[in-house]
């Protein structure tokens, strides 16, 4: 992943938004694909990244916390990319 700038805005301060408290979801602009998401630096899914950000507002909605799912030893990915 290039030093590219995240796009997706998951931290607004002007909307006092906090959805990515540990910045570890990244959304960058990619001239073929138009967007390329990331988790930890690691190439993830488009729509993989969509499900993440959906469910992190309904946590942060419940007051569970935007990025606090429980128990959770991280996250695996296969070689296309996808969450496991």
């Amino acid at each position: 992943m290039d030093n590219k700038k995240d796009i997706g805005n998951l931290n607004n301060k002007d909307f006092g938004v906090e959805l990515d408290p540990t910045n570890k979801l990244k959304l960058v602009e990619d001239d073929k694909k138009g967007q390329k998401a990331y988790y930890n630096g690691k190439p993830m899914k488009y729509m993989d990244y969509m499900q993440e950000v959906t469910d992190r507002v309904q946590r942060n909605k419940q007051g569970k916390g935007a990025d606090n799912i429980g128990i959770f030893s991280g996250v695996n990915f296969d070689k296309n990319g996808n969450i496991i």
